[in-house]
């Protein structure tokens, strides 16, 4: 398969084409405000995703990041259930679903979708007119959209299903979404779950409605109050929220007089991006590559596993962490017109998964206990749990030994960083060894 870029028509040379910009960097000379939150690595913006993101940063106040994973819902949901790919037992479809958490005047939330929805009119308007539904009120709604045919048991009349059962949906409002599944009775949770799983849809006080083969991508748009103020431990625990990836937006650029992106800039990516999506649409089942395997086995698969010792609100938040990676990476790769995920594609799903969990750190605020970096938290446990003995450097090898040395030194630099934790000189045999300890602040 062709790179994307060499699928595009002769670029506008009328105008220049915004390449390259650093986004997040504090050097970047162009009109930023200062951001709140977590900076996602640049290792994000990886293929021709990312060249698309670069591509639309000068026409657009949202963030880089909205709409890096508002492309990589709505490419997978146009792409449907003819891509997947085995995780044990599990068949996993390229479904992203996504919050955007942002305050409500400069998270640019709707920014980022309406980018997206835009060059996905161009590209696939037929896609956008019909299968964009809003108005998320309850399961049976759901499953109505994308429901099978029905026929009467009395008169064996046949009512009509729906054909193409692919959605994007995107909810501006999620905290009313997040109200409605919590009312007594409601199915939206239940089915909501089934339909992330890429199962079939129904609910037991229906029999007759039914959804075989459903494929729904879902955006929720939600301030990081409402989150945190609607947010309760028994709905984390049923497990509909680890389906989102929790990612802070901001308002990345100050464009008082902005009239959006040219519409030959458009029309170019809308060209490359039919293309990559028709294509994508016939690949069956995605693989890693060799070198991207290794890198599942000997980096990415431990580092998320360590997670799994944690507790409390942000553990349940990001219990996913390790198949969302790769799901999140097949998408990536079919997005880059590729059927197999490379190494780049799973390092790029690897820095968004840590993206969402730093989110998630910085929405739920001092409740969750964080930094938002897996393997700081996992090092800054140990070191408490040590207690006045400290952790010498042997059982922090011990710990990361899959990791470098000098992977090591940075990792414990920054934990000295953090309040209460130091690096101490004691004596050894013959010479002194560090430790690392933990006194409360204050």
């Amino acid at each position: 398969m062709r790179p994307p870029q060499d699928l595009l028509p002769a670029p506008d040379t009328t105008r220049p084409t915004p390449s390259g910009n650093p986004f997040y960097d504090p050097t970047d000379t162009a009109d930023r405000p200062t951001r709140p939150g977590p900076v996602p690595d640049p290792e994000v913006f990886c293929g021709w995703v990312g060249e698309t993101v670069r591509a639309l940063d000068a026409t657009t106040e949202a963030d880089p990041v909205g709409i890096l994973v508002n492309l990589l819902s709505a490419g997978g949901a146009v792409i449907g259930p003819g891509p997947f790919l085995w995780i044990g037992n599990d068949r996993h479809p390229a479904l992203i679903w996504a919050l955007t958490v942002g305050a409500t005047a400069a998270g640019r939330k709707g920014a980022a979708s309406n980018t997206v929805r835009r060059l996905f009119k161009a590209a696939v308007p037929a896609f956008v007119a019909d299968n964009t539904p809003t108005g998320l009120s309850s399961g049976e709604g759901l499953i109505e959209a994308v429901r099978d045919g029905e026929t009467d048991p009395k008169t064996g009349k046949e009512t009509a299903g729906v054909v193409d059962k692919r959605l994007w949906v995107v909810e501006s409002e999620y905290g009313i979404t997040m109200a409605r599944a919590r009312r007594e009775g409601s199915s939206l949770g239940g089915v909501l779950r089934q339909a992330w799983n890429g199962e079939d849809l129904g609910v037991m006080n229906r029999e007759a409605l039914r959804a075989t083969a459903p494929h729904i991508a879902l955006i929720g748009h939600i301030s990081p109050r409402e989150l945190r103020a609607k947010m309760q431990d028994s709905e984390m625990a049923g497990g509909t929220y680890n389906r989102f990836l929790p990612v802070f937006v901001h308002r990345n650029l100050l464009l008082p007089d902005a009239t959006g992106a040219p519409e030959a800039l458009v029309n170019n990516l809308a060209a490359a991006w039919r293309t990559v999506l028709d294509d994508a649409r016939r690949v069956g089942e995605v693989q890693l590559t060799d070198q991207a395997a290794e890198l599942w086995r000997s980096e990415v698969y431990p580092a998320l596993s360590g997670e799994e010792d944690g507790d409390g609100p942000l553990a349940e938040f990001t219990a996913r962490a390790a198949p969302y990676t790769k799901r999140t990476a097949m998408v990536y790769a079919l997005l880059d017109h590729r059927d197999t995920i490379g190494e780049d594609h799973l390092r790029a799903a690897w820095a968004l998964i840590r993206y969402a969990r730093a989110s998630a750190a910085h929405i739920l605020g001092p409740a969750a206990n964080t930094t938002g970096d897996p393997d700081l938290d996992k090092l800054a446990r140990a070191v408490r749990e040590a207690g006045a003995a400290g952790l010498s450097g042997d059982e922090v090898y011990r710990l990361f030994k899959r990791r470098t040395a000098p992977w090591r030194a940075e990792l414990t630099s920054r934990l000295c960083e953090l309040p209460g934790y130091a690096a101490a000189q004691v004596p050894g045999d013959g010479r002194h060894r560090t430790v690392y300890l933990f006194a409360p602040p204050g």
